[in-house]
């Protein structure tokens, strides 16, 4: 319903659903003083309402409905209502305006108020089944994560291990030549060139076996974690995760 159609009959409003002078019991104020109030409070509330300022304009309306009572006011308060998130009250306004018939010579605003309340009920419904029926959609199965990290790190490891073992044996086999030849200390200087090439074997071997127990040990941290798994989907709760790397090995210590 429109925000203008509530101004120009308000008057005739709350003179239709007023009671009768001989139904009503005694009151304080006259019937044209209500008027004049209730009128004045539904135009404070529509312009709250214009601004946003959806309690305030709620309060007013509701007054103009303890004055002059019509499905017009109903329909702006529950509207406030939805404004500040308050579903069931705003539903309890509209089912309020829908469980009042109208009569045949209803005034245009107040068929359109029905109408407008039918209709916005409505879609609070459907919008709310909606939201449930999306809450209760079970969650998508939990990924365990890929083994290409800890593939890859152990093939990394894997070789490191191969260099060092290679470059280790020829280093070895360096030495074993050289002595072989010169079994005195003194003579080692005539075969400064392989002595120097022996070493820097035995360097190249140590360096690549460390490489390869920390890839390999990280390896096999990625087989039993698997990154990029969503949240629970691991395949246990790792505990005491211990990993201690050598020349030549790697030791991985954990239960679950």
């Amino acid at each position: 319903m429109r925000l203008r159609w509530l101004v120009p009959f308000v008057p005739a409003l709350f003179f239709t659903l007023a009671p009768s002078t001989a139904d009503a019991q005694p009151r304080p104020t006259s019937a044209p003083d209500k008027r004049a109030m209730a009128l004045e409070h539904a135009h404070q509330g529509l312009d709250a309402y214009r601004e946003g300022r959806f309690e305030e304009a709620y309060e007013h309306f509701r007054e103009a409905q303890a004055l002059f009572p019509a499905p017009t006011l109903l329909v702006h308060m529950a509207r406030c209502q939805r404004k500040l998130g308050k579903v069931v009250e705003a539903k309890a306004l509209y089912r309020e305006v829908l469980a009042e018939p109208l009569p045949e010579d209803a005034p245009p605003p107040f068929v359109e108020a029905h109408h407008d309340a039918e209709r916005e009920l409505a879609e609070m419904e459907a919008k709310l089944a909606a939201e449930k029926k999306a809450s209760e959609r079970p969650a998508p199965a939990p990924s365990k994560g890929s083994l290409v990290p800890g593939a890859i790190s152990l093939g990394v490891g894997a070789i490191g291990l191969g260099v060092g073992a290679v470059t280790g044996a020829l280093s070895m086999a360096k030495v074993s030549d050289v002595r072989s030849r010169c079994p005195d200390e003194p003579c080692l200087s005539a075969y400064r060139a392989e002595a120097d090439e022996a070493r820097t074997l035995g360097h190249v071997s140590t360096t690549a076996f460390v490489v390869g127990g920390v890839a390999a040990a990280a390896g096999v941290v990625l087989l039993v974690l698997r990154p990029g798994g969503t949240a629970g989907a691991s395949t246990g709760a790792v505990k005491d995760l211990r990993v201690s790397v050598g020349i030549g090995r790697a030791d991985i210590q954990f239960h679950y």
